[in-house]
């Protein structure tokens, strides 16, 4: 008996369209008003109001659930923001006009730079018209409290506390209605109904000064942002606490709270953000815990690992003078030890293998700790035959040296790869307009400029000078070396124009290669994590986010993004002499910062 796929039970078809990604969706809403019904109420479930573009991994559905606004790549950051605010003006339309859709929102995620006047026109739809709205994440605009507030819907249904914070940057003026405001909306949306909440304001002042706290909350999702702003004294004067709040788990059940999250918004922590993370380690249900953009201040840090032994998901990312840090080993240690049920790991760790290139008394040196084929090619073909051709080139004469030969700081330098809270939950956005053929256009210039300044270009055989002379005059059996002064100072603009690298230019496949081994370079790193955590399901390492696959009955990473027939290098970590070899370099090692030392098996 053949059973049409439209006469599938209601369940059963959800479960399946569940799992298509948002275009074939979008296709499924006009196959029948059955299959309408189910593919709308999955696409405006969750919507994620994105400002620049998604990364969509070539291996896997990421993030599936999340319905996005769709924006072009290769866009300079001011188009991207116009495409997307005319998306987001679409959706509007839409759930004004599409009563189906506007019911079916449940969880609503806003980017930092969404323009303020569509902020508010959305969440007006949304918070008076979605019988399924639970939570809004990162609301910016203080404009909007009101909104939530009284809308027919958010003010009995939503989960979510979402203060804005007074401006978008830290430090400005805050406007003398802001407290006021902010005293009134928590009077109005703080209840035992709250079980998400994110704070600009140090939780202890909060409760203590602007709103009378009788129960403790059970929050299960925490953010905290921690940033200096000039609110008015007086506010803060005097407590007007119904009763003693002191610490955190005077605010917070300490059993409820599963996730933290804080965002350091200044270079050094103050002495009260040191004592907030003394304060959580009483906090032992925590599962997921991000520090974002962090000093790494490793006593309190290690004291907070040790006690939050039961973490499945923890990311990490530290910064000294504005700039990303690798975790430093006492603190990579210390993750080992204590957080061994980690199921996602998002670090920078560098302390196992030394960089692919590096900068040693002022010569370049090359470091390869793979041999297989495709890192041989990359060495061979591409490092020593394109970035490092000449002796000269392996001479440090200037950090611009550094932009030119270091493809592998320049992939991370450019954001080349996307980022995102959690590659496996929320979508990975790109943080400037670049992809890989830009990438690629860019290095090739850099290339170009630098060859020049080193007089190392040739003629372009292509293009014969007004001599008719062959491009490849030949001194020594060496390329023609055009001197710079010519080309720069020349009176013919085609100079320059006329003048080619002595090599092949970088390509695309070239960039993924690179990719490729510089994954490669790191097995050492990658065998003692995956030693470490059995129950590894992703690791983002340095930036790079890979899934933990079964191949021949053995835990390996692949690439998420760029995997492009990539092939791993971990084959055969399992066996005991290699396993015995990988662990005994943490057998070797300690911490001893706080006085305890850290050994593994």
């Amino acid at each position: 008996m053949t059973i049409e796929i439209d006469q599938f039970p209601l369940d059963l078809l959800q479960e399946v369209l569940s799992f298509l990604p948002q275009q074939d969706r979008l296709q499924c809403s006009l196959v029948s008003r059955k299959f309408n019904g189910i593919a709308t109420k999955l696409l405006y479930r969750r919507i994620y109001l994105n400002d620049s573009n998604v990364v969509r991994s070539d291996i896997m559905n990421l993030a599936i659930n999340w319905t996005l606004l769709y924006v072009p790549n290769r866009l300079p950051e001011a188009v991207a923001r116009k495409v997307a605010d005319r998306k987001l003006r679409s959706l509007i339309r839409t759930l004004q006009s599409n009563e189906r859709a506007v019911k079916a929102v449940e969880w609503v995620r806003i980017n930092w730079d969404l323009n303020p006047k569509w902020q508010k026109q959305l969440l007006s739809v949304i918070c008076n018209e979605s019988e399924s709205l639970q939570r809004l994440e990162n609301v910016t605009d203080p404009a909007c409290n009101d909104i939530i507030a009284h809308g027919k819907m958010s003010r009995q249904k939503l989960s979510s506390f979402d203060m804005a914070p007074p401006n978008p940057n830290a430090g400005s003026e805050v406007d003398p209605s802001y407290i006021p405001n902010l005293k009134t909306y928590l009077s109005q949306r703080i209840s035992s109904q709250i079980t998400y909440m994110n704070l600009f304001i140090d939780p202890i002042l909060l409760f203590s000064c602007l709103y009378p706290l009788r129960d403790k909350l059970q929050v299960v999702d925490l953010k905290l942002h921690w940033r200096v702003e000039f609110y008015q004294k007086m506010y803060f004067k005097e407590s007007i606490a119904e009763r003693p709040i002191q610490k955190l788990s005077d605010i917070f059940d300490t059993r409820s709270l599963r996730v933290l999250t804080i965002v350091s918004w200044h270079e050094c922590l103050l002495s009260g953000e040191l004592e907030m993370l003394r304060q959580f380690q009483e906090f032992t249900n925590i599962e997921d815990l991000s520090l974002i953009s962090i000093e790494q201040e490793t006593t309190p840090l290690i004291s907070l690992f040790r006690k939050l032994i039961g973490l499945k998901r923890l990311k990490v990312d530290f910064i000294e003078q504005l700039s990303s840090q690798s975790t430093k080993p006492e603190l990579f240690l210390a993750i080992l030890h204590c957080c061994r049920e980690l199921e996602f790991l998002d670090m920078r760790f560098e302390g196992l293998d030394a960089p692919i290139v590096d900068v040693e008394k002022g010569d370049f040196r090359l470091t390869q700790k793979c041999h297989c084929s495709s890192c041989m090619h990359v060495f061979d073909s591409i490092i020593r035959q394109k970035l490092f051709l000449f002796p000269e080139d392996y001479v440090l004469t200037d950090f611009r040296d550094v932009l030119t030969k270091d493809i592998f700081r320049m992939i991370r330098f450019h954001c080349l790869l996307p980022y995102s809270k959690a590659c496996d939950y929320y979508p990975s956005v790109r943080t400037c307009p670049m992809d890989i053929d830009k990438f690629v256009s860019l290095m090739n210039n850099d290339l170009k400029l630098y060859r020049a300044s080193r007089s190392q270009l040739v003629r372009d055989p292509v293009v014969p000078d007004e001599n008719s002379r062959s491009s490849y005059c030949q001194l020594d059996d060496q390329p023609e070396q055009p001197c710079l002064e010519d080309l720069l100072d020349s009176d013919d603009e085609n100079s320059f124009i006329d003048m080619v690298l002595p090599h092949k230019p970088l390509t695309r496949q070239d960039v993924v290669a690179c990719y490729h081994a510089l994954i490669h370079h790191h097995r050492r790193t990658y065998v003692a994590l995956l030693t470490q955590f059995p129950k590894l399901r992703f690791l983002v390492l340095n930036d790079i986010a890979t899934v933990v696959l079964n191949e021949n009955d053995e835990r390996v990473l692949q690439p998420v993004f760029y995997n492009e027939g990539f092939k791993s290098n971990l084959n055969g970590w399992t066996q005991k002499g290699r396993r015995q070899k990988g662990a005994k370099v943490f057998v070797e090692k300690s911490v001893s910062s706080d006085g305890i030392e850290y050994k593994t098996n």
